[in-house]
């Protein structure tokens, strides 16, 4: 877990939410850090209050006035455990959108696609062992849990898509790529030729190494 790009979503987004996971007994036994749409565990680590937090990530009083900071349990209508009796693995992404200046990525869960933000997988190392599962509260909604092994590594609360903006940009990007490739289609193909080899960008005399004029790109 790199501690440091946590800090810097939470500062992008200007809301730190440091949660405590407590046991029967009210006992802090686990902390979570995120900016509300996310979180991530805080592993060797003691016991932190938003103070250290601040220290941690060189808040200043006159920056922390500008933040939202809060402290407060981690939800009970959700799953903060490494396993979850229903959760369901989900398969990799296999694109990323562009949309309203976030990076998305789709995923097809249950409930069919949903989208979560791609610097929310940032934070963790080893991002090829990482594997995404679906989860669902006490309530019903579905949420985004990513981990490495069989060790969760963050939760990630989906995107509220798609919507008319974005299912309007999607259509216009597959119209445009159905064209491309009927324009495709059209073009004779050749016979394959032997690639020429592409001549240098400038003449070198061998004997110097001394740079004498402007390659013929042959």
């Amino acid at each position: 877990m790199r501690i440091k790009k946590v800090g810097a979503i939470c500062n992008a987004g200007g809301c730190y939410y440091l949660m405590d996971e407590r046991d029967a007994a009210g006992e802090v036994v686990g902390q979570w850090l995120g900016d509300g749409k996310s979180a991530y565990p805080l592993v060797g680590l003691p016991v932190m209050d938003l103070e250290n937090i601040c220290a941690m990530f060189d808040i200043t009083e006159k920056k922390r006035e500008k933040l939202v900071m809060r402290r407060a349990d981690v939800p009970d209508s959700m799953n903060w455990e490494d396993t979850a009796p229903l959760e369901r693995q989900l398969d990799d992404p296999k694109l990323c959108v562009r949309y309203n200046g976030m990076d998305l990525l789709p995923l097809e869960t249950s409930a069919g696609v949903t989208f979560i933000q791609e610097k929310y997988l940032l934070p963790l190392d080893g991002l090829e062992y990482m594997r995404p599962y679906e989860r669902q509260s006490t309530s019903g909604g579905l949420y985004i849990v990513a981990k490495i092994g069989m060790i969760l590594q963050a939760v990630i609360m989906p995107m509220d898509l798609p919507d008319k903006d974005f299912m309007e940009a999607l259509n216009d990007l597959t119209s445009q790529c159905r064209d491309a490739m009927r324009k495709k289609a059209l073009i004779p193909k050749q016979e394959s030729v032997p690639e020429r080899e592409t001549g240098p960008l400038f003449q070198v005399d061998e004997s110097t190494g001394e740079v004498v004029g402007e390659g013929a790109g042959e």
